[in-house]
């Protein structure tokens, strides 16, 4: 088992997003294997905490001058990590990079997407999808970014993705496939044991970070076509013009914000189907915590998501033959008529997105790869 750990994140909780969440429950799986685990992200504030006499978290502040973060994280990396440490980077790829050229740190880079075009589309810079994006001539601050992101990759003794689309952009990037190696985003199973699902109070719940790609003003659109009540738990920039639009359609839509692990945990319960309608995913911790409740998705076909749903198996994959509204209604239908296809999403995902096996794998690389 690992006994030093060290991860890298520019994201932990209570920031939301797929990188902060597997940043927070890999460290805390670690800690109950016996490792000693230094968690070192970005923070709203700075912070040294003592999550626990084993795990430790420093938080590096967001909100000083861009050059002033990357010195304050390149300089907690290279004092934090130690001969003997497995070190993995989640996020703050550029900083990582940089100190392990300082101090000859070994790590493994965890990457969640492609942050480049996040971050250029986040700044509408580019309002191309990530497979046009890749193929466009980028303006010199962001090919600069591509560059460095690309060579942070590279220096990495290993890179972990997520799902078959990202392992195909990082060859794009000149990754060498050796040093690829496919681990599927999991959950704790263990979370949903006791889940019920007997009373509803919503017909669609979505969970997701509120920018232009996830499509979610497309599912107020439909909600409202078909007449059903929405719930919407995540933030970001597009919530205002979000809420615009449902209330200029009249729809019964509560937007919650960002909640908690416990929330979400309730809304799936008391939602009859989710709908992920975003237009790029590496592959969505949302998506398969709604199908370990076992719950009937909709998400679009040509995304990670292709890679959770068996469509029209276990759910409903948005794409040429198959339109949102369509999906919805098809689901909505399924749920009222049979819950079928949420048992199989369930069972499929015992067997495929197990946290516990998926975390042993990551283990196992990092304890060859880092040594």
């Amino acid at each position: 088992m690992l006994s030093k750990l060290l991860i890298i994140s520019g994201i932990f909780p209570p920031d939301p997003g797929g990188p902060a969440k597997f940043a927070s429950e890999f460290s805390e799986w670690s800690d109950r294997k016996g490792a000693r685990v230094k968690v070192i992200s970005y923070a709203d504030e700075v912070r040294t905490k003592c999550l626990n006499s084993n795990k430790k978290l420093l938080g590096i502040s967001r909100h000083r001058r861009l050059l002033i973060r990357y010195f304050k994280m390149i300089s907690a990396i290279s004092k934090s990590a130690q001969r003997g440490d497995q070190v993995i980077a989640v996020g703050a790829f550029l900083e990582i990079y940089i100190a392990s050229i300082v101090k000859r740190i070994k790590y493994v880079a965890k990457v969640p997407g492609d942050i480049v075009w996040e971050r250029a589309r986040n700044n509408k810079v580019t309002d191309l999808d990530i497979n046009d994006y890749q193929k466009s001539k980028l303006p010199p601050k962001y090919k600069f970014l591509r560059f460095l992101f690309t060579r942070s990759l590279k220096r990495a003794s290993l890179v972990v993705v997520p799902s078959n689309g990202l392992f195909q952009l990082c060859i794009e990037w000149g990754i060498p496939e050796s040093r690829l190696r496919l681990i599927q985003n999991s959950v704790d199973l263990s979370k949903f044991s006791t889940l019920k699902r007997d009373s509803y109070k919503f017909d669609v719940l979505t969970v997701c970070r509120l920018a232009p790609w996830k499509g979610v003003d497309e599912l107020i659109e439909v909600c409202a076509r078909h007449k059903l009540t929405l719930a919407i738990a995540g933030d970001g920039p597009e919530r205002a013009n979000l809420e615009r639009i449902g209330a200029k359609l009249g729809l019964d839509v509560i937007f919650f914000g960002d909640v908690s692990e416990d929330k979400v945990l309730e809304l799936l319960s008391i939602s009859k189907i989710f709908v992920l309608n975003s237009h790029y995913e590496g592959l969505p911790h949302a998506l398969v915590e709604a199908r370990a409740a076992g719950m009937i998705s909709v998400a679009r076909d040509g995304t990670g998501s292709a890679e959770v749903i068996q469509d029209k198996i276990d759910g409903f994959l948005v794409g040429e033959k198959l339109n949102l509204s369509e999906a919805v209604a098809l689901a909505i239908r399924e749920f009222n008529s049979s819950k079928r296809m949420g048992e199989i999403a369930s069972i499929d995902t015992r067997e495929r997105f197990d946290q516990q096996r998926n975390f042993e794998k990551i283990s196992l690389l990092l304890r060859e790869y880092n040594s």
